[in-house]
């Protein structure tokens, strides 16, 4: 009896070190005996992509030891080997030097190549093309429906614009850092208050606007379609992701402040980059106190996050390639060059939490430039989902990159409609 007695005690903490073991992995819990997540989807969580500036110095740091090792044969009476270690040292990594030295200012210089399409990139001639690029993955059917309810919007578009009285207007103004920036004014609700500021993602213009300017005018906005810095007509040296951005939207904000009156009300819009951009700027401790409400499509909450995704996964039509040491070297080079800055600072992340506006956050449930997750931490930032001053998160099933306004425009307009009219 004594002995049946042992085993079952033996055979009880046995189990029992064989379920602490595997409620590690079931899950584990905090000194507050608080579950936390399985251990297998905090291994499978998507891991952001940090900035180190010593990932720029990686390269050097090879090419030091490789050097260093064949000096080393020379010393030791093996020129031949020491010439191998030297080129296997310097030819990589001036190779990448040189490659990312002649990319750079055509992927992040003056941005001029976006067409003259009357109606924009998305509405325009190349539109289908634009939507199926920016929504791979989806079913045909899906697919189907964007196109479809693309094309139906540039026919309304097109005839919106030819039934205008106001004409479109070229304006300008200058931002803090003396950059002059241009724009497309349509004041077509002369009596309204209301005004637009609309800012376009990576590579477009002012066109991209037009996908949403007859809607927006429809609720009794004027418009504001600006070029972003080193887009279009506006000048700038570098590619502003969403940073230098800020700042230009806040001065096309005084520009309508000074053209409507301090009875304006405006809402800041965009996106992809334009979108973080308006976030970034109703961060601002200068926003004009006119700037009512934020509606932010597809936006990322980090630059380069984002752009590590991108290079590494060619999700915008380049070549996928390593995104270290490339995007750490094409960093260096931006901040040493005439006018340049620190592309890392760009994190709407940061900024949400001080938005002077309420912000709708608008993603597409199959973006695969901007990850879902993104706009969950933006919205946990905010202040949730639905909470914090207002603002608002809305999935739109799908959908692709700026592609949510097509696959549901619906709901798309409903629930931009619906915020607005709260706020501005």
């Amino acid at each position: 009896m004594q002995a049946r007695r042992e085993v079952g005690m033996a055979a009880d903490k046995k189990e029992s070190r064989g379920a602490r073991f595997f409620s590690y992995f079931e899950g584990r819990r905090t000194r507050e005996s608080t579950p936390t997540p399985h251990l297998m989807e905090e291994l499978n969580a998507p891991k952001r992509d940090v900035p180190r500036w010593s990932r720029a110095f990686g390269p050097l740091g090879f090419v030091l030891v490789m050097v260093a090792m064949g000096v080393g044969c020379f010393y030791l009476g093996s020129p031949a080997i020491g010439v191998l270690f030297c080129l296997f040292g310097l030819v990589p990594a001036v190779a990448v030097a040189v490659l990312v030295a002649r990319a750079l200012p055509a992927v992040f210089g003056p941005q001029r190549r976006a067409g003259e399409e009357e109606l924009g990139p998305y509405l325009g001639g190349g539109g289908d093309k634009r939507v199926r690029d920016m929504s791979p993955g989806l079913f045909e059917q899906e697919r189907e429906k964007i196109e479809w309810n693309r094309a139906e919007e540039a026919d309304r578009t097109w005839r919106w614009l030819q039934s205008l009285t106001c004409g479109v207007e070229r304006v300008e103004t200058t931002s803090d850092d003396g950059c002059r920036l241009v724009g497309r004014a349509i004041a077509c609700c002369p009596t309204s208050e209301r005004w637009l500021v609309f800012a376009h993602g990576y590579a477009d213009n002012w066109r991209a606007g037009l996908t949403y300017a007859r809607r927006y005018a429809e609720m009794g906005f004027n418009l504001l379609l600006v070029d972003l810095r080193a887009h279009g007509e506006s000048d700038g040296a570098w590619v502003g992701a969403g940073w230098l951005d800020r700042r230009d939207l806040v001065a096309w904000c005084r520009w309508v402040v000074g053209r409507a009156g301090e009875g304006a009300r405006v809402t800041l819009a965009g996106i992809s980059m334009g979108a973080a951009s308006a976030i970034m700027a109703c961060g601002e401790g200068d926003l004009p106190e006119q700037v009512r409400a934020c509606v932010a499509d597809s936006a990322y909450d980090d630059f380069w996050d984002t752009a590590a995704g991108v290079v590494a996964s060619g999700s915008l039509g380049t070549p996928p390639m390593p995104a270290h040491p490339v995007l750490d070297l094409a960093r260096v080079f931006v901040k040493l060059g005439r006018g340049g800055y620190d592309v890392a600072l760009s994190r709407p992340v940061d900024a949400i939490s001080r938005s002077a506006a309420p912000v709708l956050l608008v993603q597409g449930e199959d973006d695969k430039v901007v990850p879902e997750r993104m706009a969950d931490a933006l919205a946990a930032a905010a202040g949730g989902a639905a909470e914090g001053e207002g603002n608002e998160l809305v999935k739109i099933p799908s959908a692709g990159h700026c592609c949510a306004v097509f696959a549901d425009p619906e709901r798309y307009w409903e629930a931009v409609g619906s915020f607005v009219n709260r706020w501005s």
